[in-house]
């Protein structure tokens, strides 16, 4: 008979009840409950925070849950166009430096003193913008014009994913001054979101020829198709790493509510976002995030933070 030892080459751990510490894969037999148990990750909650000033939608955004920023974007019946920029400090949002030219269904990376923008319409472009905790400079554009990409990295390693140009699967490498084209997505499509970094990036969601619901992993390399989302969507909002993020929101015949989390391998449904909403802004980790502005029943000026997990926060039980 197969045993765990002869599979992993340990006997599991004896334990009184469970560990002290916990940490996401651990398995031990507790000899009170005389069952086989493990740790996994538990669901977060959203709350909510300070509100914008100004309302839009399809923005582009950078940073944290206490030190995020976000950048143009549309208004109220998709205009005016915005240049406006606001940095989060964890409470409220304050106007700082305006984007150089004014823009939205652009992208986003890096940190609130380090951001980069680039991409975006009207009219379809390829300006990229970099932040530096006041204001903003031009640099290197785009290879190819585009909107509605998804993005991942900080300001001087970023990536540039697909998006519409139309339908683009090109995606671009930003090295700090200079942009190069490097593999392409297997799904070419627009209205989506990435995260991680430019070695080790995740993208889900979007529209191609409808409502998308592929999931990519880059490797620094290529990229590798693995488990959908539950519910497909585009224009939602994501954060975190490639092994773990957190998606909510987006659009799919109507704006949703729904929140799944990314343990690396799969999607789980998690507790909603408390207004339906698509196009906002993203910051953050697993742990601790924050999604702004955007469109649902109205154009919120809406701030809602999320409290993730901490690792191992639940066990599961096979008897």
């Amino acid at each position: 008979m197969t045993t765990y030892k002869g599979i992993k080459g340990i006997s599991l751990q004896t334990v009184a009840g469970d560990p002290g510490v916990l940490a996401v894969g651990d398995i031990w037999y507790d000899n009170v409950a005389k069952k086989v148990q493990g740790a996994k990750i538990a669901g977060g909650t959203w709350a909510s925070g300070g509100n914008v000033n100004t309302a839009r939608y399809l923005v582009g955004s950078a940073g944290t849950q206490t030190a995020g920023i976000l950048y143009g974007g549309a208004g109220p019946g998709a205009g005016p166009i915005a240049n406006h920029t606001e940095k989060y400090d964890g409470s409220s949002w304050t106007e700082v430096g305006n984007l150089t030219t004014a823009r939205y269904h652009c992208a986003g990376a890096g940190t609130q003193t380090a951001a980069l923008a680039f991409g975006g319409t009207p009219p379809q472009t390829g300006k990229t913008e970099e932040f530096n905790g006041t204001g903003w400079t031009e640099s290197g554009d785009l290879t190819t014009t585009r909107v509605s990409m998804a993005s991942a990295g900080v300001q001087t390693a970023a990536l540039c994913i697909s998006g519409n140009a139309p339908g683009t699967a090109n995606v671009e490498n930003y090295n700090g001054s200079t942009w190069t084209e490097i593999a392409n997505v297997n799904t070419a499509r627009s209205l989506f979101k990435g995260c991680g970094t430019s070695t080790a990036a995740l993208t889900t969601g979007g529209e191609s020829t409808g409502y998308n619901a592929q999931t990519e992993l880059w490797n620094g390399t290529s990229w590798t198709e693995v488990a959908d989302l539950n519910l497909a969507r585009g224009n939602g909002s994501m954060f975190g790493i490639s092994t773990s993020a957190v998606f909510a929101g987006g659009y799919n015949d109507a704006y949703q509510t729904e929140t799944e989390q990314w343990d690396g391998t799969s999607w789980t449904e998690v507790a909603d976002v408390s207004e339906n909403t698509g196009g906002g802004s993203d910051h953050g980790t697993l742990e601790s995030g924050l999604i702004a502005a955007g469109n649902g029943n109205s154009y919120p000026v809406l701030t809602q933070e999320w409290s993730g997990p901490a690792a191992a926060a639940v066990t599961f039980t096979s008897s």
